[in-house]
């Protein structure tokens, strides 16, 4: 293919984003692959266009204060920044699709290549600048991928070493930025739906039809019996099985394999400390926290101790913890 000649996108694009690394974005993707009419794969495996969006943002803002009023901008295109940011938007997507372009299947229309009939689908294991997404692709879809913090932060330590409270407090900020998202009545005509990883793995078939109607996908050209027969790809069960490291090579997923139920083993020690630090934000995004009543004011003062000396490790070194990009 000339590299000089872009492709031009027949059909709105698919973004996943996911709450955090370990909230299943791989797992639906590899679901959304299954589809005839969705076009994956490339080299780019995780996109990370959204979680720089705010540079886009302030370049078109900047960009515009150096235009002249006289010019009468705003007369010819209403809202430059926004139009901007549109245009970039598909200059992105038109980038993504080069790195998926399949000769086969394209088709030439007025010295472009045209990608067939098929949506493309990318994903990032990010939710930062969510509130961002409609500015910069207004015309695609967004599936937003969320799980149980529990989950998601043991997975995180079997799978990165990630520490407990980081990715708790990585796991809180991450839901607040999808809660804030969800109610805020400024984020336009964004065209978005969550998802619960819990329910893409129990309910497979039933959340796919949901996830298919809000793309408008047809379900009757799917494979729902492959779907359920998926293969793992990162899970930290691979450490168990001998791996020192997660690969991301494919394996055949067995009867006893249950992603959803990683915290299944934690005693109240850490579920208090959760609670205490994304508690809230558990319940807000609809999952339920187990709270005992007793004692509730010594482990009130146990979470108060665990704070300052959180606090004054975070003064002590200079660290950046790389936990979705959001710590």
């Amino acid at each position: 293919m000339n590299p000089s000649v872009g492709p031009v996108l027949e059909l709105d694009p698919i973004f996943i984003v996911g709450i955090l690394p370990r909230s299943g974005t791989n797992f639906l993707y590899q679901l959304l692959s299954l589809h005839p009419d969705c076009q994956v794969g490339g080299v780019i495996w995780e996109d990370f266009l959204l979680a720089h969006a705010d540079l886009i943002v302030r370049y078109a803002e900047t960009v515009q204060k150096h235009w002249d009023q006289t010019w009468a901008v705003q007369d010819r295109l209403g809202q430059p920044v926004k139009e901007l940011c549109r245009c970039v938007g598909k200059g992105l997507i038109s980038f993504l699709q080069l790195q998926v372009y399949d000769e086969s299947e394209a088709q030439v229309s007025g010295g472009s290549v045209v990608s067939g009939s098929k949506r493309l689908v990318t994903k990032t294991p990010s939710v930062k600048n969510l509130q961002h997404f409609s500015k910069i692709f207004p015309d695609a879809q967004l599936i937003i991928v969320i799980r149980d913090g529990r989950a998601l932060v043991e997975s995180g330590v079997r799978s990165f070493n990630w520490g407990y409270d980081q990715a708790t407090r990585a796991w809180a900020d991450a839901a607040r930025t999808i809660i804030q998202f969800d109610k805020d009545p400024s984020k336009g005509e964004c065209k978005y739906l969550i998802t619960k990883f819990e329910d893409l793995v129990h309910h497979t078939e039933w959340e796919l039809r949901r996830i298919f109607s809000f793309l408008a996908l047809d379900p009757h050209k799917y494979n729902f019996r492959a779907a359920a027969s998926t293969p793992v790809i990162g899970s930290c069960e691979l450490r168990r099985t001998g791996e020192r490291e997660i690969h991301w090579n494919p394996i055949e997923r067995t009867q006893d394999f249950n992603p959803v139920d990683r915290a299944s083993k934690w005693g109240r020690r850490m579920h208090e400390r959760f609670n205490w630090i994304a508690g809230d934000e558990l319940e807000q995004i609809g999952y339920l926290k187990k709270n005992p009543s007793r004692n509730r004011l010594l482990w009130n003062l146990w979470n108060i101790a665990l704070d300052a000396k959180f606090a004054l490790y975070k003064a002590r070194t200079s660290r950046i913890d790389f936990i979705g990009h959001s710590l």
